[in-house]
């Protein structure tokens, strides 16, 4: 199967945004691609049934026609961690409707792009973590990560959790989450993190994606040839294993 696991070094750091944009890429060049949040919290009432906001902006990116229950198929009401939300509302996270929903979104489309819920090793049991449902999707992983100070090191934890799994990681994508810094030293970091991350591991390393604060959707796959590069979001298409 041909898709992406999509997950960030941290909440906020835009991998919904950088999703949404991937998957109208996709569009763009012709693939025919399916999108998923199998888990998240902070839903609202629609159609009967808890929906992430996150879900449905990537149905509204991919043009996605599918049922609600393969897109979102876990989602609790608080907007709280995804094993605390689950908690509170007494219904455990379960692993067999996000594997059915994974199973019926390859029979549909060419293209699978799965957005985790927080980080790599966000709990969604006692036992299991975002890592861990990754694991048994097997698809390669996209990170996403903050483009300034501090992200050497949430980056390169977070490809180290990755690598543990097994995974193969298709790239890093540096995002500006927030308006660019105006110290001086802060855009200096945000300019030299690429370079210090391609010296230090093998995986390919996108320029930072310029911050964006319209939401207009028909820009996204613009906008995100424009920073990431063509070649880069090419490579994510391939079947290298990094």
């Amino acid at each position: 199967m041909r898709g992406l696991f999509i997950t960030g070094t941290d909440t906020g750091v835009g991998k919904t945004l950088v999703a949404c944009a991937l998957a109208a890429w996709c569009r763009r060049e012709g693939i025919d691609v399916g999108v998923m949040k199998p888990i998240a919290s902070g839903g609202i009432r629609r159609e009967g049934r808890w929906l992430s906001e996150d879900a449905l902006q990537l149905a509204r990116a991919a043009d996605a026609r599918d049922p609600w229950r393969l897109i979102n198929p876990v989602c609790f009401r608080e907007p709280l961690a995804p094993w605390t939300a689950a908690r509170r509302s007494r219904q455990p996270i379960r692993m067999a409707p996000v594997l059915k929903a994974v199973k019926a979104l390859q029979a549909r489309h060419e293209f699978l792009i799965v957005e985790g819920v927080g980080g790599w090793l966000v709990p969604l049991s006692a036992r299991h973590t975002v890592g861990d449902l990754a694991a048994r999707l097997k698809l390669p992983v996209l990170l996403v990560a903050r483009a300034g100070l501090g992200t050497l090191n949430h980056t390169l934890l977070s490809l180290d959790a990755i690598r543990r799994s097994g995974l193969p990681v298709r790239g890093v994508i540096l995002n500006h989450a927030q308006p660019p810094p105006r110290a001086p030293m802060a855009r200096l970091a945000a300019s030299t993190n690429p370079d210090i991350l391609r010296r230090l591991t093998r995986v390919p390393i996108s320029q930072p994606l310029v911050y964006r604060s319209s939401n207009r959707f028909n820009t996204l796959a613009h906008w995100l040839e424009q920073g990431a590069g063509r070649a880069f979001l090419t490579g994510l298409m391939s079947k290298r294993r990094v």
